[in-house]
């Protein structure tokens, strides 16, 4: 009965100390937002103002066209090396390569590190 009182305190004290923090992290939000003087946005209007027409879509360049005959089939040489290297057996058939150069820094360092994390 000892070990089972000691431990509803310890999980009450352990509620209380969460609880108490979520609190204090409510209440900075709130004083940061009073500090900084941001403020909720306006409702809508009752009647809205007209809206100005669509802009035209803009039109996308085409990609330039190229041999990918080359391309793909290197690439599916080196992952059927590489699968091959494992162990593992699959029909895996390169159908398409996309050029990806408009990239952020972040997202080609997620892609370095995925495509290095096998090796």
């Amino acid at each position: 009965m000892d070990r089972l009182s000691l431990s509803l305190s310890t999980m009450g004290v352990g509620m209380l100390v969460v609880f108490s923090g979520l609190v204090i992290l409510i209440a900075c939000i709130y004083a940061m937002t009073v500090v900084t003087g941001r403020k909720k946005a306006p409702k809508a209007e009752a009647s809205p103002a007209p809206k100005a027409p669509a802009p035209a879509p803009v039109q996308a360049e085409p990609e330039p066209e190229e041999d990918d005959g080359a391309i793909i089939a290197a690439i599916t040489a080196a992952i059927a090396a590489v699968w091959q290297a494992e162990g593992k057996e699959s029909g895996f058939v390169v159908r398409r390569v996309r050029r990806t150069q408009s990239s952020t820094a972040r997202a080609r360092a997620a892609r370095e590190e995925q495509i290095f994390s096998h090796f």
